[in-house]
């Protein structure tokens, strides 16, 4: 909060209030953090775009596997959690996915990124958030 950069992210065709609190250090779907998007004078826009890739518009995404109910992972010897990417349906991680369209650029066989896990909060799909 003492950076200014301060968010939630919600499913709203749930009544969900919130399922997350989005600060700097949240990661978007191109793999940079909240706080690297470029943000205009009144930081009035709800998504700004990414100051260090062709992102059109900060959309959160999972940072750790306990955000998706994978709470197992980090506890298997040798997990890297640094390396640990919310997966879609195709098996690829967002990053595999761009940004804009939301296609993979891996298989090209899904053309919109579908996420292979729910929300803790709502239970939920990212796509419906």
């Amino acid at each position: 909060i003492a950076t200014g950069f301060y968010g939630v992210w919600r499913n709203a065709s749930r009544g969900q209030d919130f399922c997350g609190r989005i600060g700097p250090m949240s990661r978007c779907f191109c793999g940079h953090d909240y706080g690297e998007h470029k943000w205009d004078r009144g930081r009035k826009k709800l998504r700004p775009p990414c100051g260090d890739c062709s992102c059109s518009g900060f959309r959160y995404v999972p940072r750790r596997p306990e955000e998706v109910g994978e709470w197992w992972l980090p506890r298997r010897r040798g997990f890297d959690i640094r390396l640990w990417r919310a997966k879609c349906r195709c098996g690829h991680g967002h990053e595999d996915h761009d940004p804009n369209r939301l296609g993979c650029r891996s298989c090209g066989g899904c053309a919109s990124y579908s996420s292979a896990w729910l929300c803790t909060a709502c239970e939920g799909k990212w796509e419906d958030h």
